[in-house]
């Protein structure tokens, strides 16, 4: 690891950390912190000395999962919410249905019992939740809040609406305000040392997903933006810019996307303009962060001064599959879906488990073509100033579905009416051997599918430079939070999983050493087990 990293900061393109761990050995061979015990951090970031605000209950059914995806909102334009204001209901409802507490796991084996609306690595949830209200709404006045998920309450962190310089250095608009998801790396890197960078670029990815669904379904359209000026994102939020650092910013209802092409990079007002603030916070974990040095300087090398141009979404993605002699789309795959109530398909997601061994009757085509729908819909994002598919191409190993033949398929086809069209026909069961191998607590075999998500590490480096890494997992977070949602609502769990060897994945998806595999997730039913894991419910 030290020589991928030595590589990095000697290399003239700042070649960032692609490289998959072949092995845990890797992992392991750099010694882990304890959970239960003084190296475990606290689950959940509180501030000192700040004004809190409890807020109220959030609402238990909050609209259509579909309402953020252009496609849906272009052919139902009636059927979509549209909310100009946001009141102290509405915004409890966005961040507690975003990043609350769903569930808790009870009993003597409850060895990660906090689960929220995403999921994450051991429930570390390092991904931390900021959010600045442009105006005041009800008794919140305008500023900046961290939002505290143990308790649905925000602390006031600095008042006042979002500067010009925020704006500025994001991107973003007029809006009623920002999200802002961090990476503590603190929560994760002390057990995972430096390969917390990927868990956490991951799992923002995936916060910002679910903040996209739910921003969507009560009537405020988000857009997100990967890439700002850092050193004014983060000093605005008191943030170190090291242990803690702004990775994403979503714009809460600055108009319905697309919205024009990014800012320019150029003229953006300096760092110092926005007031340093130094906030207090309790953290009782003492680990050295030496101990993940080498993901501080991947981090700090990944840093922007502001808005960047355009991309061609072209250069990142694979030719999609036709149908024909090669293979056949699935039939009735085009066909318009009910509608799916996200409140309630986030509170019965679930990762499987965890041990993951699915049970009961095999999902059939229609399951597989419900959770996967809409994973391809374009990111209302900064990529370009129009509908932009994600960075990433999913492709489906099928190992057991009623209805379909077992083998690998690519998602394709227009945004609202994707389906699974097969691939080249290639074996996947060594794939399946090797996952059950590498990761036992998750058994494959069983699955009724596995989803690979890969991205073209040379194409993020080009127009992303170091910030490729981040961004690229960070689309790809967005299409697994899509992938998990809309699986629960099919009666299926998905189970995100990055142990796996990325040359064989390479080998039988035929794909060359550019594209790389950045996540994994195992679709199946749960087998009822002697977990108990009752919701939390208001």
């Amino acid at each position: 690891m030290r020589s991928v990293v030595g590589d990095l900061l000697g290399s003239p393109g700042l070649r960032f950390w692609w490289r998959t761990f072949e092995g845990v050995q890797d992992l392991f061979a750099e010694g882990r912190g304890e959970e239960g015990g003084p190296d475990d951090p606290l689950p959940v970031k509180t501030y000192r000395g700040l004004a809190r605000y409890v807020l109220p209950g959030p609402a238990r059914r909050i609209g259509d999962a579909r309402s953020s995806f252009g496609s849906f909102r272009a052919a139902h334009p009636s059927a979509v919410p549209r909310l100009d204001a946001l009141d102290e209901r509405a915004l409890s409802t966005l961040l507690y249905w975003t990043y609350g507490l769903g569930r808790i796991e009870l009993g003597p084996h409850a060895v990660w019992p906090y689960h929220r609306m995403v999921a994450s690595a051991r429930c570390f949830h390092p991904v931390e939740l900021y959010l600045w209200l442009a105006r005041p709404v009800g008794d919140l006045p305008a500023g900046c809040y961290h939002y505290d998920p143990a308790h649905h309450a925000l602390t006031l962190l600095r008042p006042g609406g979002v500067p010009r310089e925020v704006r500025a250095a994001s991107g973003a608009g007029a809006g009623v305000g920002l999200l802002v998801a961090s990476a503590w790396f603190r929560k994760s890197a002390f057990r995972y040392r430096d390969y917390a960078y990927r868990l956490c670029a991951q799992e923002a990815g995936m916060v910002v997903g679910n903040a996209l669904l739910a921003a969507g379904a009560i009537g405020v359209p988000g857009r997100v933006h990967h890439r700002f000026d850092d050193a004014t994102v983060n000093r605005a939020l008191g943030l170190d810019g090291v242990e803690e650092t702004a990775f994403a910013v979503v714009d809460l209802g600055a108009a319905d996307w697309p919205v024009g092409p990014p800012g320019p990079s150029a003229g953006l007002p300096e760092a110092g303009r926005v007031p340093e603030i130094q906030l207090a916070h309790l953290s009782p974990n003492a680990t050295n962060a030496d101990a993940w040095s080498g993901l501080t300087a991947l981090d700090l090398a990944a840093r922007m001064s502001g808005p960047g141009a355009p991309v061609d979404p072209a250069d990142f993605l694979l030719p999609l599959p036709a149908p024909g002699p090669a293979g056949v789309g699935v039939p009735g795959a085009g066909a318009e879906p009910g509608g799916v109530e996200l409140a309630g398909a986030l509170r019965v997601r679930d990762s499987g488990g965890r041990m993951f061994l699915p049970a009961g009757p095999p999902p059939d085509v229609a399951d597989l073509v419900a959770a996967l729908r809409y994973a391809w819909e374009p990111v209302p994002g900064d990529h370009t100033g129009s509908a932009c598919p994600p960075l990433v191409d999913a492709h489906v190993l099928v190992v057991d579905a009623a209805g379909i033949a077992p083998g690998w398929y690519r998602l394709a086809g227009p945004p609202g009416a994707a389906s699974l069209v097969r691939a080249e026909d290639r074996d996947g069961r060594e794939v399946v051997a090797m996952l059950c191998d590498r990761t036992p607590a998750v058994n494959s075999a069983k699955a009724g599918a596995v989803v690979f998500l890969t991205a073209d590490r040379l194409a993020g480096e080009r127009w992303f430079g170091a910030r490729g890494y981040r961004v690229l997992h960070q689309e790809a977070g967005i299409v697994a939070q899509r992938v998990s949602v809309f699986a629960a609502a099919a009666g299926l769990s998905a189970r995100v999983t990055n142990g796996y060897h990325d040359g064989l994945v390479r080998e039988s998806l035929g794909v060359d050493a550019a594209r790389v595999p950045v996540f994994t997730v195992v679709l199946g039913r749960r087998r009822p087990t002697a977990q108990y894991e009752p919701p939390l419910t208001w």
